[in-house]
């Protein structure tokens, strides 16, 4: 689930054709990613040396979390236009996300060092320095690039992001304002920059001119819609789950911590991967890979099995010590297969992260998310979302026989210990006291979360809602009673 980047350096079609590449840029600009990716596929067998074609098609599949294919796309343009700054700025994000922070820096450093003013690979740059708590060096680097490229909207961008995580905001508000100013700044930055902004004014109690932030920014893509769930859970009936024969496999090192986007997962993987015997591997796309938009009646044996054996072939990749007794995957949305991931990985543990409906659902109106989360621009459709959710959570409950463990945001953030030990408990581990300092751990956070957990617990996000009260009407009135 990673957040929307921008493709708006997809700007120069090659001429022998123009008119394929103008319209798969015209799709990727409208987040219509599953057209764009069919025609990039198409073009691809016909021009498969062809970079700006792998780089569109690599770019696209990251955005979709398939990052193996995405990797092998971007490589490969790479070789072919070796020095390409946009190539190397989706391969140093795509890095990012799969942690592989040096091969990232490298990436960028190649850019830097032939164009230091490159906003995109400063604003990546400080990005991976954040990643790994680095906040203090990422702002000394951006601001060296804004004595050179002032308004440089993504530079700009990552400044305040920075500046909110550094408590420097009034200068950062001033800027984005200004820079804001440029009617010829795209789209696509246009939104960043109000997401920013948004973010900064809420840090500072200016919740009027935040919301009015966040909602022109949001309304500047069409939104989506809800998951039909009753669809969903229709496939996923009790007997259907038990028609699938439980795999010979020992699923006891993984650790699926699933929920709503920000109810408090990114944390919680933080926490448990804070103990000496236990790592996390972040938003893994694998479960969705496997099982995507599958029923039972296209999940035989040799899938699951193939399936299972894979994903613990990635974690052991990822912690091949012997010592890790557990490894976290943190994609929120793999509550939708909670059904057959328990067939296909016996033993393995659930943890189930819940928070206040409102607070979780504004949060998500707060993000720049990618084209996976096309609700999240709308608070309705989002409330209709998190009703579809609970539905689904309240079904697995009834038909899986693996036991859930539910970990409440706001008793975690109000009484860590007693919850953190219940926790643990319930994934096989004993209590260490470096899970309740897990802002001092050295490992890196993706998310729109990083700023965050690198502070110690903290209460200041419950109850956010009320700030926003007044703006509130479309999604209180979908959720309801629902708290």
């Amino acid at each position: 689930m990673g957040v929307f980047e921008d493709m708006s350096s997809f700007h120069n079609p090659m001429s022998s054709h123009a008119g394929i590449i103008e319209r798969v840029r015209s799709l990727l600009a409208a987040s219509e990613y599953p057209t764009a990716i069919a025609m990039l596929r198409e073009q691809l067998e016909k021009t498969p040396r062809d970079p700006q074609v792998l780089r569109m098609l690599g770019y696209s599949l990251m955005l979709f979390d398939q990052s193996s294919e995405a990797v092998r796309h971007l490589e490969f343009a790479d070789k072919l236009n070796p020095g390409d700054p946009d190539t190397l700025c989706d391969l140093a994000m795509l890095y990012r996300r799969l942690d592989r922070l040096g091969d990232a820096h490298k990436a960028l450093d190649q850019i830097l060092r032939v164009s230091p003013g490159n906003g995109r690979a400063v604003a990546l740059k400080a990005r991976v320095l954040q990643s790994r708590g680095q906040s203090e060096k990422a702002m000394g680097i951006v601001e060296q690039a804004l004595e050179v490229s002032s308004r440089d909207p993504a530079i700009v961008m990552i400044y305040g992001t920075l500046a909110r995580e550094l408590k420097r905001q009034g200068p950062a508000i001033d800027l984005i304002r200004a820079t804001l100013e440029d009617s010829s700044i795209e789209r696509v930055r246009r939104s960043e920059l109000l997401f920013s902004l948004g973010h900064l004014l809420d840090s500072v109690g200016e919740y009027d001119d935040a919301f009015a932030a966040f909602d022109t920014a949001n309304k500047m893509t069409d939104p989506g819609k809800a998951v039909d769930f009753d669809m969903h859970l229709g496939r996923w009936s009790k007997d259907a789950v038990e028609g699938l024969a439980v795999q010979p496999i020992d699923g006891s090192r993984c650790v699926l911590v699933v929920g709503m986007p920000r109810s408090g997962t990114t944390l919680t993987e933080q926490v448990i991967g804070a103990h000496p015997q236990a790592g996390g591997v972040g938003e893994s796309p694998i479960m969705n890979e496997i099982f995507g938009s599958k029923g039972p009646e296209d999940l035989s044996d040799e899938i699951l099995a193939s399936g299972g054996k894979r994903y613990l072939a990635s974690l052991k990749s990822a912690y091949p010590d012997p010592k890790i007794l557990r490894v976290i995957d943190k994609m929120p949305e793999n509550y939708l297969f909670l059904g057959p991931i328990t067939r296909m990985l016996p033993g393995a543990s659930i943890v189930h992260c819940t928070r206040d409906a409102r607070d979780t659902c504004l949060s998500i109106y707060f993000q720049r998310f990618g084209p996976g989360l096309r609700y999240a621009n709308d608070l309705a459709i989002c409330a209709e979302q998190y009703l579809g959710y609970l539905k689904t959570m309240e079904h697995w409950g009834e038909v899986i026989d693996a036991p859930i463990f539910e970990s409440r945001y706001e008793e975690l953030t109000a009484d860590p210990e007693p919850r953190v030990r219940a926790m643990l408990d319930h994934i096989g581990l004993e209590f260490n006291k470096a899970c309740l300092e897990h802002h001092k751990s050295k490992s890196s956070v993706h998310t729109a979360s990083a700023g965050q957990v690198r502070q110690p617990l903290y209460k200041t996000s419950r109850q956010r809602w009320k700030n926003y009260e007044k703006h509130l009407g479309p999604m209180l009135e979908v959720l309801g009673d629902v708290e």
